[in-house]
């Protein structure tokens, strides 16, 4: 019985944010020649898209970490404005060199059951320059339905991304049909939550729970 009631709630998790038809967009273009070293340090989400619409998060700040483990993703967020959480990621790099800037991040969620303890998502730089802004993109596939979800980061090493960076940053986005739009900006003066969390939680921006 529990089995099959972590079955439906699944399937109605994937109905409510895979929301494009289709397959996710194929051979896209990204950043050349990627140099990892030139990415760590804190970004800032300048803006943001959800294609399912849902703005759960603000405030929210990537930044590298490395550990005797390998090189981890923390990305912190003020969830629904009350409560300070953050996700921590594995990245795992590319064996060829043009594929450097498509990376993939592995969450581990301990007490979560077996099926769920290990999610692993693309994590594409489209675009950056390193100093000022990178657009980052990710998208999941459901075969169930055939339908995928898109998230996509407008990143800036200051809370507020000039509008040159801006444009530059936008560019990419022509290749998965994005109107820019369509992007939510994030207001860092609302990033004063009453609530911290200390352990890892569920990541936001990745909507994907289970292999579907």
């Amino acid at each position: 019985m529990l089995k099959i009631l972590i079955i439906c709630a699944c399937v109605c998790n994937v109905f409510c944010y895979f929301t494009l038809l289709g397959k996710c967009p194929e051979n896209l273009k990204v950043q050349e020649e990627f140099r990892l070293a030139d990415f760590f340090g804190k970004w800032y989400q300048s803006y943001h898209y959800s294609s399912d619409g849902q703005s759960k998060n603000n405030c929210s700040v990537l930044e590298l970490v490395t550990k005797p483990t390998g090189i981890y993703l923390n990305q912190s967020r003020i969830d629904r404005g009350l409560f300070q959480r953050y996700s921590m990621g594995k990245l795992e790099i590319p064996t060829k060199i043009e594929d450097a800037a498509k990376l993939d991040l592995t969450f581990v969620f301990d007490n979560a059951p077996r099926r769920l303890r290990t999610r692993r998502y693309p994590f594409y730089v489209m675009a950056t320059n390193y100093n000022y802004y990178a657009t980052i993109y990710t998208c999941e596939f459901s075969p169930l339905i055939n339908k995928h979800f898109i998230y996509v980061w407008i990143l800036s090493r200051n809370q507020i991304l000039n509008d040159v960076s801006k444009d530059l940053a936008v560019k990419p986005l022509s290749q998965i049909g994005l109107d820019a739009s369509k992007l939510t900006m994030d207001e860092f003066s609302k990033c004063n939550p009453k609530y911290y969390t200390d352990e890892p939680t569920e990541p936001m921006t990745f909507r994907y729970p289970v292999p579907i």
